[in-house]
């Protein structure tokens, strides 16, 4: 169970973390995936281009929520919405962290070699 956290954790990009180092990691990865010759290769290319894309959408989902929240100065329609939102990122970013340890279980299962998610 340890080993299938650390491979969840390591699918977190490191490095820098500004705007210019975001786009040449997406940019390597689109490349990376169009370059695929073979099955394997693609479902790995694409699980590490997905995976980071939608950590970052879950994170942007939840700023929007919080600024959301802080500017509705006690509106209920707009703490509903923000609610809302922070309630979708968490679930988005859950269904994220599920398919990775899915994928993860069938591989080892079916001892399928290659994957690399």
């Amino acid at each position: 169970m340890l080993s299938l956290i650390n491979k969840i954790i390591s699918l977190i990009p490191t490095g820098k973390v500004h705007a210019d180092a975001l786009g040449e990691i997406v940019a390597g990865q689109i490349n990376n995936v169009t370059q695929q010759q073979d099955l394997t290769g693609l479902v790995n290319a694409l699980v590490s281009l997905s995976v980071p894309l939608g950590v970052l959408a879950a994170m942007a989902l939840m700023s929007y929520a919080g600024y959301v929240m802080i500017t509705s100065q006690g509106n209920p329609e707009k703490l509903g919405e923000a609610r809302e939102v922070a309630t979708n990122a968490i679930i988005g970013f859950a269904l994220i962290a599920l398919s990775v340890a899915i994928l993860l279980l069938i591989q080892n299962t079916l001892n399928i070699p290659g994957i690399q998610p």
